[in-house]
């Protein structure tokens, strides 16, 4: 019976203690960091793949003019932009007024096989 009343008494005590405003601030501050590292970790991954689009996209841009590799640098930015790209010019064949021809085909095909529309691809199912 003593033991119970211990463990009782033990509950109510961390009961008390976690509702403290002391170990909120302490928990939420640990989820705070907790939450920015996961997003960092997220951004490094995205930045990662993003460079290996443009990594793959360099030698079809090595033949381009000046505006249209700022164009290709412009939407391998973030993995908003390439969907966008990739949604517009490639799945609707909207006409680009930047890239076109067989550079676009390239374009296309390489943003195509690229991780991230493979993963929006995945997340829109």
């Amino acid at each position: 019976m003593f033991r119970y009343l211990i463990i009782l008494t033990e509950i109510v005590v961390l009961v008390t203690v976690l509702r403290s405003s002391f170990v909120q601030y302490l928990l939420s501050d640990v989820q705070q960091s907790v939450a920015d590292l996961m997003t960092e970790v997220s951004m490094t991954l995205e930045r990662t793949q993003l460079a290996d689009v443009r990594y793959s996209l360099a030698p079809y841009t090595g033949q381009m003019r000046e505006f249209q590799k700022d164009y290709i640098s412009d939407i391998t930015e973030s993995s908003e932009r390439l969907e966008s790209f990739h949604q517009i010019y490639c799945l609707q064949r909207e006409i680009n007024p930047y890239v076109n021809g067989a550079n676009l085909e390239l374009v296309c095909h390489t943003i195509s096989n690229s991780n991230l529309i493979a993963v929006a691809r995945h997340h829109q199912n």
